[in-house]
C-alpha cells in the first residue's frame, strides 16, 4: 500500500513545481501507461464536475489524512474534513483546457490544466494542478491545487 508522509508530500509538491508541464507521448512503456491512466482519472475528475456528480468526483481522490489541497488560502491536508465531501454547490460553468500530464516516478504522475470558472455571475481564470498516485484501488489524486489570477487579469495559462 502506498504511504505518503508529509515530507514526501512536500517533496512531491517541490518536484512538480520544478517540472515543465508537457504531455509525454514517448518513453518507457510504464511511463506511457501511467500517464494514460492518470489522464483517464484527470478526465473523470473534470467530467464529474461538469455532471455535478459528487460520488464520481470524490472517487478520483485519495481518501486519506494526507490528501493535500492547496490554493491561495494555503495547504490543507485530509479527506475527512474536506468541505467538498459535504458541499452541495458546483460552479455554474467550468472550462478546463490544456490538460497535461508528465510522469514523475513510476506510480506518480503530475498533471495541470488551465481553467475558467463562473460562479454566481463572477468569472475567474487560473491554473490547477494534480498529483496522481497508483494505489491498490487504482489511480487517485493525492494533491490538488487551484490558483486563480488576480481579478480582471487576462488568462495567461499556456
Amino acid at each position: 500500500m502506498l504511504r505518503i508522509t508529509s515530507e514526501i508530500s512536500v517533496a512531491l509538491l517541490l518536484a512538480v513545481a520544478c517540472t515543465p508541464p508537457v504531455v509525454v507521448t514517448t518513453g518507457p512503456a510504464t511511463a506511457g501507461a501511467d500517464t494514460a491512466a492518470a489522464m483517464r482519472v484527470f478526465e473523470k475528475n473534470i467530467d464529474a464536475i461538469h455532471k455535478r456528480d459528487r460520488d464520481a468526483y470524490l472517487a478520483t481522490y485519495l481518501h486519506t489524512p494526507l490528501l493535500a489541497r492547496n490554493g491561495p488560502a494555503g495547504l490543507q491536508l485530509g479527506y475527512e474534513g474536506w468541505g467538498a465531501r459535504r458541499d452541495t454547490t458546483w460552479p455554474d460553468t467550468l472550462i478546463a483546457r490544456d490538460l497535461k500530464v508528465v510522469p514523475i516516478t513510476s506510480d506518480v504522475v503530475y498533471g495541470t490544466y488551465c481553467y475558467t470558472v463562473t460562479e454566481h455571475d463572477t468569472t475567474s481564470s487560473g491554473v490547477s494542478e494534480r498529483v496522481f498516485v497508483k494505489t491498490p484501488e487504482g489511480w487517485r489524486i493525492a494533491v490538488t491545487t487551484a490558483f486563480g489570477l488576480p481579478a480582471g487579469a487576462p488568462a495567461q495559462c499556456k
